[in-house]
């Protein structure tokens, strides 16, 4: 992952300076202990009609061949039409993520990537399951 220089805009989209900004905030993150347990992750949308935003939800294994729900991303900044556009968008950020990790980043540059791309937790959120309706 590219090094932000200090008197760059932040990447958050605040229009302030990253040293003014989130540059202690990403420091402390980098510092943390991650959790523990293997994690997945699935590009999709949130939202709804009238606007989708590219989401990512991220399972952890709680036991072996189970996941549960953990959290889900959602890049705010982002509107679209329609569910597929907002995926699309999703997946090619989370391969930009994980190409950062292949290149020998840490789990938390691949975290710190997502963040600069403009993904943000999305707190309280609830996956709808599809709905089949069947043959009309």
């Amino acid at each position: 992952m590219a090094d932000i220089g200090r008197n760059a805009p932040c990447p958050c989209g605040s229009g302030r300076k990253y040293k003014h900004c989130c540059i202690d905030r990403e420091t402390a993150l980098r510092a943390e202990p991650l959790p523990a347990g293997r994690f997945r992750y699935e590009p999709g949308s949130y939202g709804g009609p009238g606007g989708y935003f590219p989401s990512l939800l991220c399972y952890k294994e709680v036991s072996p061949d189970t996941w549960e729900e953990y959290f889900c991303l959602a890049k705010s900044d982002t509107v679209v039409d329609d569910e597929d556009s907002a995926t699309a968008m999703a997946t090619e950020h989370l391969n930009a993520a994980f190409a950062v990790q292949d290149a020998g980043g840490s789990a938390a540059d691949f975290a710190l990537s997502l963040r600069h791309a403009g993904y943000k937790n999305v707190e309280g959120f609830r996956v709808v399951p599809e709905q089949n309706t069947g043959p009309k």
